[in-house]
This record gives C-alpha cells, structure tokens and sequence, in this order.
C-alpha cells in the first residue's frame, strides 16, 4: 500500500462536508493499493463519495449567470441544450492514481466541455463527411486552418465553441460510478508479454462519468449559425465525443438540426431581423419589438411556421420582460399584432 496524501491532511479531507469534485480526483485518494480486496473496495467507496457531490449555490448560481448572458446577447450566440443518450467519459486519464478522472471545471467543482474539445470533435466530424471533402474551404473558414500556401499565416475559425456547461437538475447527479470490466489485465498491465486468454477473470474497474444534460453555446457571425448549429448537433447526436464511443458513450439525443426543448429558436425570425437591422440601420432590440418584425410575421402563410415564429418571439420578448408590459409605441403596435386585445 503507497501513501499518498500527508498525515496532517488526512483527518480535513474526513471531515469535509462539501467537496470540490476536482479536488476529491487528484488530491483526495488517500493510499493507492490495488493488490488487495480490501484496497479496491477503498477506491471504490473514494468514487462513490466523488460521484455524490452535488452542484453547489456557488454553481448553480454561476451557471444561470451564463445562461441568462448567452441567451441575452442576441444573434451572436446559438445556445443549444442537449441530453446525453446514456453517460460520458471525459478526462479520464486526469485521475493520477486513481487511474479513472473527469473533467472538472477548476472554478465550480462540476464536469464540464471544453470549448477546445467541442470545436476539435466538430471539425473532424464534418471534416470527414461528404460536405467536408467537397466544401474544404468552408470548413477552414469555419473552423481555421493550419499555415498553407493558400493561407501562409493559418486561419482563425470565425466560430468560437464555447465550453459546455452542466445543467443543473438535468440528472439526480452530476457524476455517476460506471463499471468497466477488464478480462485481460496481465496482458493490458504488462504490455502484451502475458498472453490474453480465454481463462483469465474479469476484473471489474469503477471509474467516473458523467450523466444528464449539457448548454452549448456557439458564438460568431449570425449569417451561417445555422450551418454551426446542425454541425455540432450532428456530431455529438452522430459521432458524440468522448473516450469509449465504441461501447457506446458519450452520445447525445436529439435530432441533428431541429429545435430542442432548451433553445426553441426559429430560422425565419434570425434571418428576418438580419435582413431588417441591415435595411434600416438599426439595433437588433430595436427590430426585434419594432412593428416591421411584426407586419413581416402576420404575413406568413405556412401556419406552422408562424406559430413556431410566434413562440420564438414570444420567448425573446419575455426574457426581456417586454411581452407583459411594452414600453414604446412601435412596441405596443406590434405586441397588438402578435396578441390583439379580445
């Protein structure tokens, strides 16, 4: 048995009521003994305690604070909530001794994406795909690209993936202890030199992932977000992202390109307001509860498209708290036509 944390530390950790998750992965395993029985049950009960750690106020606070900036700052930003199918393997290889990890935001203690990883698994993704190989040139605006001769100082990418966040109250927790079953291990622990075998014992492996929901949020010019969004969609409903995709984590459910519950947006009412802010020179807010917006909606013909446009505008109002009570005439005008008086 190697120990691995001081003397003068041990009891601190014991009494501890609440935890940073990250601190529990890296710091808090206190003696590393996988020889025996005894050793492996402490590991586990180690992850169970990681695992139970809920979000804190600090958290949930901070995460609604995002939320509320990103759904707020208008066209610029895509916010799309998405549900994992089953569970996630992230940062596994972050746990040191414990030999599983997670990827835990240094700040707040819970799991999260990494911008980073996102853009990176989304760029491979669509890289790979029939539109990819055609429209090469799309992706490198898209997504950047390494110094070339067409591009001797490299590109930037012209959409920023923000990280992910977890959703508070998505799942009973944020962690979960999943077992993975290793049947080989001499032959896995000493590189090949033991020959797997038919004969060997499974050894079953408790290791850290993540369940419930996530709010990515994209950023960057509003014409080709659309395009943005049905990309990450497909890729993490299609390809997810992750360790262990093959065994099926770390994908998510939804329908690549449609509306979830989270966001509600509507194609119609972005690309209207585009086309208004440009031919006016005005403010997005401005549009967004002036009268055009509303004239250019009441003339819709498809019904489902205008009650999907309604709802959407709906929400943008509310969540400026402009539906209940309009301040401003052009707003009164047009609240008059997306809900004339009885």
């Amino acid at each position: 048995m190697t120990a691995l944390i001081r003397n003068d530390l041990r009891n601190a950790y014991t009494r501890a009521r609440d935890a940073h998750a990250g601190l529990l992965i890296q710091r808090g395993y206190q003696d590393y003994d996988n020889e025996t029985e005894a050793g492996r049950v402490r590991k586990t009960g180690h992850i169970q305690r990681i695992c139970a750690v809920p979000p804190s106020t600090f958290y949930v606070n901070a995460y609604q604070r995002w939320s509320d900036l990103v759904r707020r700052e208008g066209l610029r930003f895509r916010v799309i909530e998405l549900t994992l199918e089953s569970r996630l393997f992230i940062g596994l290889t972050a746990g040191g001794m414990l030999e599983t990890g997670c990827a835990i935001h240094h700040s707040y203690g819970m799991p999260y994406l990494m911008g980073s990883s996102i853009k990176g698994a989304v760029a491979a993704h669509v890289r790979a795909s029939p539109f990819g190989k055609v429209h090469a040139e799309i992706c490198n605006d898209l997504f950047g690209a390494e110094p070339s001769t067409a591009h001797p100082v490299g590109l930037a990418g012209v959409y920023t993936f923000h990280d992910a966040w977890w959703v508070p109250g998505s799942a009973a927790s944020p962690m979960v202890q999943e077992v993975v079953t290793t049947h080989h291990l001499d032959y896995y622990g000493k590189e090949g030199e033991v020959p797997a075998s038919d004969l060997d014992s499974p050894v079953p492996n408790a290791q850290i992932a993540v369940q419930g929901a996530f709010l990515f949020a994209i950023e960057g010019p509003p014409a080709w977000m659309h395009l943005a969004e049905a990309m990450l969609r497909s890729t993490l409903v299609e390809a997810g992202i992750g360790a262990k995709r093959r065994a099926g984590y770390g994908y998510f459910v939804g329908a690549a390109g449609g509306d979830d519950a989270g966001c509600g947006r509507c194609p119609w009412v972005d690309e209207t307001i585009i086309a208004l802010v440009q031919a006016n020179r005005s403010k997005e807010d401005e549009v967004l509860r002036g009268k055009g917006l509303a004239e250019r909606w009441q003339a819709i013909d498809d019904p489902d498209l205008k009650a999907r446009a309604l709802a959407d505008i709906r929400a943008r109002w509310q969540a400026r708290d402009w539906w209940e009570d309009p301040s401003g005439k052009s707003a009164r005008l047009a609240k008059a036509i997306y809900a004339p008086p009885d």
